[in-house]
């Protein structure tokens, strides 16, 4: 379930972006990207969002990945080979880290795509590492996933569930 914490702290977060007190962390990005640790804003190289999709994202926070059967099969076989499985199970649904399709998240920014995009690419204060390019492993810049290949995961996770994280 949801808790009160969580779901608070995502208010916090989202009423400091609407103010404008957490800064744009890319030129000319329309959307904010903050971890989801504490809001503090993530520093993702505008270059890094290199697709058409990525870049619609960047400027909107929709993933227009989501029902794209091709992206929806990419990001399984991503969500696989990252062994996102072990822990959250074949379909999202939770095995020993909370689920990712309904009313078992953990965090609630994880109801939006922008925020399952925030969580994967730099992690959570509840045991999963960053996911994210050149985060994964410091030691190595080409380690992690790319933001477009993030974004196929998050549509293979909403194939699996009735939220499509556009609303």
């Amino acid at each position: 379930m949801l808790g009160n914490k969580t779901l608070k702290s995502a208010l916090f977060v989202s009423l400091f972006a609407l103010a404008g007190l957490v800064s744009v962390n890319a030129t000319a990005a329309d959307i904010v990207l903050v971890a989801t640790q504490d809001g503090s804003p993530l520093n993702i190289k505008p270059e890094s969002f290199d697709t058409p999709v990525a870049k619609e994202f960047l400027a909107t926070g929709k993933n227009k990945y989501v029902g794209n059967e091709d992206a929806i099969k990419a990001g399984k076989k991503k969500y696989n080979l990252y062994s996102c499985n072990a822990c959250h199970g074949g379909h999202g649904e939770g095995a020993i880290a909370p689920g990712l399709t309904g009313s078992t998240m953990k965090y609630a920014k994880n109801l939006t795509n922008k925020g399952m995009f925030e969580t994967i690419w730099h992690g959570t204060n509840g045991g999963m590492g960053a996911k994210g390019l050149g985060l994964m492993v410091p030691e190595d810049p080409a380690e992690g996933l790319k933001a477009d290949d993030v974004l196929k995961v998050i549509a293979w996770i909403r194939s699996n569930s009735k939220i499509t994280g556009n609303e």
